[in-house]
């Protein structure tokens, strides 16, 4: 079943969180991911995330962010994470997660979606082209500040 996630959600995210970031070769420092965590599943302005619940047990999880954009029109949303429990995978629950965040954004006025997926990561590309997503021809720049 998939559900919005709820702050007694937060340990078992945090587990596929970790999972996620091993697989994708992203540093996972527990105690930054707990705080960020924590701070979006308490205020729904910054976004929502969504769980895949089996049987009280979560096997994957989406995350929505919000940015505001004069471009779209003011607010996308943005994917920010994607997972799915490996024994869980090409059952089509990522889809349904994608499409779960899709009537969301509707009701919400959202009309754009954006995620970032590396470049050498074939299998999510051609899922999220399936799913209706494009190319930007546009590369991701970043500024660490702290």
């Amino acid at each position: 079943m998939i559900r919005f996630a709820k702050r007694s959600d937060r340990a078992q995210l945090l587990h596929l969180v970790r999972q996620y970031y091993k697989l994708d070769s992203i540093a996972f420092d527990a105690r930054i991911i707990r705080r960020a965590l924590t701070r979006l599943l308490n205020d729904h302005e910054l976004g929502r995330a969504w769980v895949i619940d089996v049987g009280n047990v979560l096997v994957g999880y989406v995350v929505l962010t919000y940015n505001y954009d004069l471009e779209f029109g003011g607010i996308e949303g943005i994917v920010t994470e994607l997972f799915v429990a490996a024994r869980y995978r090409s059952r089509g629950l990522g889809a349904q997660l994608i499409d779960e965040v899709r009537r969301f954004c509707l009701r919400e006025g959202i009309s754009t979606v954006e995620l970032q997926v590396s470049r050498d990561n074939r299998r999510a590309r051609t899922f999220y082209r399936r799913l209706g997503f494009k190319a930007a021809d546009r590369i991701v720049m970043i500024l660490k500040i702290s």
